[in-house]
Order: C-alpha cells, then structure tokens, then sequence
C-alpha cells in the first residue's frame, strides 16, 4: 500500500482507498490525482493494496503498461452469471479484512484517525461492506454489546466512484459477532443484516460507462439514498474518475461538509 501525504504528524484525517480489479495502489494513486489534489489539504489518502493476483484489468493497460502486479479484492473470478444475479460471495476474505484492521489499528495508533474511504470499480464492494460493518458494529455497541475487537471497522462516509456489481464484500468478523449477540433477537438480527446502508455516501456513475448497471444495482439494493445518507450524480464519463475540476470541487466539499457535520 502506499500513502499519498507523507504527513505523519496525525493532523489530518486519513481516508482509506480502495483500487479496481486488475489494478493496485500505485496506478489507483495516479488514477484519483485530479481528486487527490482537490483534497489534498483536508485529509491523508492511504491507498490499499489488494491481495490478490490477477491480470491488468479495463483501461490499464496499456497506459501503465510495468507497473505491475496487478491485484483485485476477490480471491476467485466471478462468472457471468453471478454478476448479473447478484450471486456472488459476500464474504470478505480473511487477507482483505486483515489488511484493513492492521491499516486502521496503525494510523490510529500513530495519533491519526480513519475517517471515510474511497473505492473504485471492485473497490466499491470493499467499501460498502465496510461502512455495512461500521453500521453493525455500532448497533451492537448500542445494544451493549462488547464490540472492542472490531473497534476498527468505524468509518464516517464513502465515496463511491464507478460502483461494482453486488454483493458488498462483508468483514466476516463483524457479521459473526451479530449473529453470536446474546442481546437480540433473531428477529432484530435479521433486521440488522437486511437493513440498506445509511452512512453519508457519495456516488459518482458515469452514464458513458459500461458497467453503469453494476454500480445502479449496489447502489439500489444496498444503499438509501436520500438526504445526509446517499447521494448520486450521473455525470457524462467512463469508467474513470470524474476530469472535470467542478466534479471533483464537489467532492471534495461534499467529503468536508460531511467529516465537519456541516449540509453536503
């Protein structure tokens, strides 16, 4: 992984990055650069790196043609017919959620705080089931349950760029501790595992993208949208981040107002 900000003074809020299939956090740092610079000054960007091998992925190639490896975030391919269902595993693997816990439990040791992520592309599946477990972990907290040991999995917003097809990628961990939870019933757990994200989230779908129906279907079966929770813009792009410097002004306010408890 790699940090954008070399400043480890703990000032800034970091977020966490999550790359695309078939990239990494080196091309994903170069990717987001346009971002990057917007909010630059706001908060510390730790770019994740995923586990996993794989071939360069769409429009990597052949731009950062060596710059590998590459890697995504599912240990196995996804079929076709799993995409289009919306089949696939919604368990995240032990390695991804291993490396999110040591990341967070790092910076927050080192006087800094992990406050929202950003993800693309497959990236985006990290992320929703990361905020998911932050909502969990806090309901479980609420209920008096000892939550200590997924203190980690606590995030504040996303932003969502080019979302991919469901199912979030969920941290086992916290899935587990809801389903072991003396206080509720089966009934509440239930309630809690089905109920859509409604953490501050901002996504960006591009309406020139191919994959435009993935990030629809994540974003209709697992988020809220509505006010102070999810927000969509449908700008006229790829599948790529925003180009345009207003598009990513209003990111970058968004990400501001939200972390300073002000109206996005």
């Amino acid at each position: 992984m790699a940090t954008d900000n070399n400043n480890n003074t703990g000032v800034k809020p970091t977020l966490l990055a999550f790359h695309g299939s078939g990239s990494n956090a080196t091309v994903h740092t170069v990717q987001r650069a346009r971002l990057n610079r917007v909010i630059s000054s706001e908060f510390q960007i730790e770019s994740m790196e995923a586990p996993f091998p794989c071939q360069a992925g769409p429009g990597v190639l052949p731009f950062f043609e060596g710059c590998g490896p590459f890697k995504r975030w599912l240990r196995t391919p996804v079929s076709v017919g799993q995409i289009k269902n919306g089949t696939g595993s919604s368990a995240m693997e032990p390695q991804v959620q291993d490396l999110v816990r040591s990341t967070v439990e790092r910076i927050n040791a080192s006087g800094g705080k992990v406050v929202g992520i950003i993800g693309f592309s497959q990236g985006t599946k990290v992320l929703a089931g990361l905020l998911k477990g932050s909502e969990l972990r806090a309901a479980l907290a609420a209920k008096g349950e000892d939550v200590s040991d997924i203190a980690w999995c606590d995030f504040q917003f996303g932003v969502v760029v080019c979302g991919s097809f469901p199912p979030p990628l969920f941290p086992q961990d916290v899935i587990a501790k809801v389903e072991k939870a003396a206080g509720l019933s089966e009934a509440e757990k239930k309630e809690l595992l089905e109920r859509k994200i409604s953490t501050p989230t901002f996504h960006v779908v591009g309406t020139q993208d191919e994959y435009e129906w993935a990030g629809d279907a994540l974003i209709g079966g697992y988020f809220e949208v509505a006010e102070g929770k999810s927000e969509v813009r449908k700008w006229d792009m790829g599948h790529y981040y925003p180009t345009r410097p207003e598009e990513n002004e209003e990111i970058g306010k968004w990400m501001v107002d939200v972390m300073k408890g002000g109206a996005p």
